[in-house]
């Protein structure tokens, strides 16, 4: 079948409601690591705040009490302090952050320094279509229409990570529970009119043109004003879908630092695992509709990847920009060491498929299949789709999405590093 056909049969099989959803949840699914999120379309990207310690001058001639005093207003003593200090700062993650862990040295361990990171800024962009590839610019009606050929994004994606950074390895290993993702934990009330600000994961998708729809339908997304609830709000270019996304860690994450830029930047190298739960809430009496996938394993770097998978879409035909690379540029660890920004980015995994139960509940066979169908882009090849499950590949482990046809990038701020500075706890300072 041709790229036009498998498209047009798509188009006409799909819904505007099972595209986003699908496309979102999906996405989400390859978000499942701790990495930060991208800019949304609709929302103000969030730079990674910098720290607003003031410097400390030099002190060589002053006594040690006032030595002291100076780095304690600094606030470089009392790592306490530190972190709840930067957790409260403007354009920090709203969750509250997993407690940091005491620093480790010898005899009997190697040195460990605690870090805390805020992941701010994650995205995930999927659903790429390559007939919208050939497309970007689009005139219908007496309309032009610039068309993304990223058609789903899964956005604000923010959260926490804490751990010991090892010397003089510079890696960590970080537990399940040293990350935290602000999603609520599930809670309905991300689609209430008084939604927890900076807690919700938001979804988007938007259509471009088909055979039975020349000018590009409404987006949809779960993202709503506050003092709206989702349910019923609508606007003539939007509606909103009642979904649900949270991420769950699954297994060991694993930082390191692979490299130094020419400007001194460090390159980083994460690896880490998680599932991805997506939840249908339409109004009682109906009732939720709860699907996870399998944990998916991603790797993330500072570093932009010299090719696209072997499995990515097709390039475009000239003169159509090539948007299949990374569309937010990875960057390495620059700034002071204490407050150092990073974007990360990845696109060379894949999206497990979201399996029904056999009894259709809690995970029905229509939510699974929706959220399956879209995960690779209408130009995906489905072997069995005539069982209406839509995996890319089938058996002990269906796959919904291939490498190449999902992307993430987000951004992370180390927001203190408990580097030993002061005096260890109880000690008393004698007159100078």
């Amino acid at each position: 079948m041709t790229s036009e056909g498998k498209r047009s049969m798509h188009r006409i099989r799909g819904q505007l409601g099972t595209r986003l959803a699908v496309a979102a949840a999906v996405a989400l699914s390859a978000l499942a690591m701790s990495a930060p999120s991208s800019p949304s379309r609709s929302t103000p990207s969030r730079p990674g705040v910098r720290s607003s310690v003031p410097s400390v001058a030099a002190l060589r001639r002053a006594p040690v009490a006032a030595q002291l005093t100076a780095l304690e207003r600094a606030g470089l003593v009392g790592s306490e302090r530190t972190v709840a200090h930067f957790a409260d700062a403007p354009g920090m993650p709203t969750c509250s952050p997993p407690p940091v862990p005491a620093a480790t040295y010898p005899p009997g361990n190697s040195y460990g320094i605690p870090f805390l990171a805020a992941i701010t800024n994650g995205q995930v962009l999927a659903g790429y279509d390559e007939w919208t590839a050939n497309h970007l610019t689009w005139r219908a009606q007496g309309t032009t229409y610039d068309l993304d050929p990223w058609e789903a994004k899964i956005y604000d994606i923010t959260g926490w990570v804490t751990g010991l950074l090892e010397l003089p390895s510079l890696t960590a290993t970080i537990a399940p529970q040293d990350i935290v993702f602000c999603d609520s934990n599930g809670n309905p009330d991300c689609l209430s009119a008084d939604w927890p600000a900076g807690q919700c994961i938001h979804i988007y998708s938007q259509y471009g043109p088909s055979p039975g729809s020349p000018t590009p339908p409404p987006a949809l997304g779960n993202e709503h004003p506050e003092g709206t609830a989702c349910a019923g709000y609508s606007t003539p270019t939007f509606a909103c879908l009642p979904f649900i996304v949270t991420l769950t860690p699954s297994g060991d994450t694993s930082l390191s630092v692979s490299g130094v830029e020419p400007d001194g930047g460090l390159d980083l190298h994460v690896t880490t695992s998680a599932i991805t739960t997506v939840s249908e809430v339409p109004p009682a009496p109906s009732p939720t509709a709860t699907c996870s996938d399998a944990p998916i394993t991603v790797s993330l770097s500072t570093v932009a990847p010299a090719s696209l998978p072997a499995t990515a879409p097709v390039a475009p035909n000239p003169p159509n920009t090539d948007e299949r690379t990374l569309q937010t540029a990875p960057t390495p660890l620059t700034g002071p060491l204490a407050s150092g920004t990073s974007t990360v980015g990845g696109n060379d995994f894949s999206i497990p498929a979201f399996v029904p139960d056999p009894s259709g509940s809690p995970c029905s066979p229509a939510v699974a299949e929706l959220l399956n169908t879209y995960a690779g882009g209408f130009d995906a090849s489905f072997k069995d789709q005539t069982e209406g499950l839509y995996y890319v590949n089938g058996g002990t482990d269906p796959t919904a999405a291939e490498p190449g046809w999902v992307q993430f990038s987000a951004t992370t701020t180390v927001v203190t590093l408990g580097l030993p500075v002061g005096p260890p706890a109880g000690f008393t300072l004698g007159s100078p």
